[in-house]
């Protein structure tokens, strides 16, 4: 069994309708949210300046495109 298979209501809303969106991801039909199933190893960074001031990104692409984000990415 998958363990996307394992989820049968969404996490966000709880909504039923919790729908699979590719072989990696499934949908709420909702609220739209969209939880990806990744086992894939990731890191972040803590970036800061002279200022103490934190480094952040925004984020070119779904989920959440546009928003702000830390740095970091897939091993």
């Amino acid at each position: 069994m998958h363990p996307l298979e394992l989820f049968k209501y969404c996490p966000k809303c709880g909504s039923p309708h919790f729908e699979v969106n590719n072989e990696k991801s499934k949908r709420c039909a909702d609220c739209g949210f969209v939880y990806y199933f990744n086992s894939s190893a990731a890191t972040v960074a803590f970036i800061l300046n002279d200022k103490n001031e934190l480094l952040v990104c925004r984020r070119g692409k779904e989920p959440a495109k546009g928003t702000l984000d830390l740095s970091g990415g897939f091993i």
